[in-house]
């Protein structure tokens, strides 16, 4: 067995750890590569792990690539967690990048689980994008852990199953790390302890890690009621889930029941709807304390007319902070009749319907970042009284009037009303397209 004295990127602390939907039939793929490695180093806990990238370390002898599903020849991704000294696992490391694999699964071998893949070094990874495959951490049997580290992505072609599934009744745990890296679900479920026998499954989004789904389901973190638990703990402030299609549905029950959380628990989660993108993001906000601001005046709804200038003020008192306001949920920066974006007030100069909206503002703790507060909401309105010309039309009933406009008394009339008179009464026509300040000329003549 090789050895090297260490591997600043494993992490193998936090993985040690971490280490303490429906069920689908396997696909039908023509070749399984599984993970068999033997060149494997040793971290300076003892762990042990081996890299994706040698050819070594894989069952049909080379490193897993993408192969058109179609023909017979593609390759499914097996790692188990069988191999290494007895209780322990060799974990798989990549470092680079991958290109677009088939299909991965982690846990297919009994009771023995799938081990633990680590992401690192920037690579970006894929799986099942070509080919529409489901990804499985922990499916059907765990414990399996999926580290994403700094600055690396994860991308999962279809959906993307943590821990759930059961073979001979064991129950299936599985873990998934975003660390400072980004996972992206575009084209299918997510599913955390979606359904199946028993244990704890876990979404760990820290360090400034984003992950983006598609879709949000009830069972998403499993369904209430369900043998296998799904926890999404968002760690820290900086770190976020977006999601696309879909409001505000059963977050808050998540949060009641303990697996929609802040830092571990302690913090508090966001909610943010962006109508216009389509999109919700889940945020954190990390536990208060004397070193949280506080704000002492908090924005008041503005009412103004189109045109006019409109100002909202927040302050916080407590501690020193930085300001940062948004509209609809989205920040916002000076210029194009904004200023104070970063200040205490937010001015809008000469206000039009793209303004009208909800502002709100963030304080930042300008010594602790990790303790902000949001405002309450204020909202952005306008008024204007509507000046329309009106065209009396003295005619006899029965007949039809057209009436015709023009921008001088000598120029060309465009028709562009025509009305049949039904009785000796004065008829009222208002022309909508010329509010105050157009000028136009009009003549109505029989038809």
């Amino acid at each position: 067995m090789k050895t090297k004295n260490s591997f600043h990127s494993f992490k193998a602390p936090l993985l040690a750890g971490l280490l303490a939907g429906p069920i689908l039939a396997f696909n039908a793929m023509a070749i399984d590569n599984v993970w068999s490695p033997i060149d494997t180093f040793s971290n300076p806990d003892g762990s042990q792990y081996a890299y994706f990238n040698d050819a070594n370390n894989w069952s049909l002898g080379e490193v897993p690539t993408y192969t058109n599903p179609g023909d017979g020849t593609a390759e499914r991704v097996i790692i188990n967690g069988t191999l290494g000294l007895p209780g322990d696992y060799v974990a798989c490391v990549i470092t680079n990048d991958t290109g677009s694999l088939n299909q991965l699964i982690m846990g297919d071998n009994g009771s023995s689980g799938g081990g633990t893949l680590v992401v690192t070094n920037g690579a970006n990874v894929s799986f099942g994008v070509g080919s529409g495959q489901w990804t499985g951490v922990g499916f059907p049997n765990g414990p399996s852990t999926l580290y994403i580290g700094p600055g690396c992505t994860f991308t999962c072609g279809s959906h993307l199953w943590v821990g759930q599934g059961t073979n001979n009744g064991n129950p299936a745990e599985g873990t998934v790390v975003v660390d400072g890296g980004t996972l992206s679900i575009p084209n299918g479920q997510l599913g955390v302890g979606w359904n199946g026998s028993g244990g704890t499954n876990e979404l760990i989004v820290t360090n400034g890690g984003s992950v983006y789904l598609q879709q949000w389901a009830a069972p998403t973190l499993g369904e209430p009621g369900n043998a296998s638990l799904g926890i999404l703990n968002i760690a820290d402030y900086q770190s976020k889930v977006v999601i696309t299609n879909v409001n505000d549905n059963d977050f808050t029950q998540l949060e009641a029941s303990g697996q929609l959380i802040a830092y571990g628990g302690l913090g508090k989660i966001t909610v943010t709807h962006n109508p216009v993108a389509g999109t919700t993001t889940l945020g954190a906000i990390a536990p208060t304390n004397a070193t949280t601001p506080f704000f002492s005046v908090q924005p008041s709804n503005a009412v103004v007319s189109p045109g006019g200038n409109a100002s909202f003020t927040a302050q916080a008192s407590n501690v020193g902070v930085n300001y940062q306001w948004f509209f609809d949920g989205n920040p916002l920066g000076d210029g194009n009749g904004i200023s104070g974006s970063h200040t205490a007030t937010l001015t809008i100069t000469g206000v039009t319907p793209a303004e009208v909206g909800v502002y709100s503002v963030v304080a930042t703790n300008s010594s602790v970042p990790s303790q902000f507060t949001s405002s309450l909401q204020a909202s952005l309105s306008t008024t204007a009284i509507s000046l329309y010309p009106v065209i009396t039309i003295l005619g006899v009933p029965g007949n039809t009037y057209v009436t015709s406009y023009s921008t001088t008394v000598n120029g060309t009339y465009i028709p562009f009303s025509t009305n049949t008179i039904n009785s000796f009464a004065p008829f009222y026509l208002v022309d909508t397209n010329t509010p105050l300040a157009i000028t136009r000329f009009y003549q109505t003549v029989q038809q």
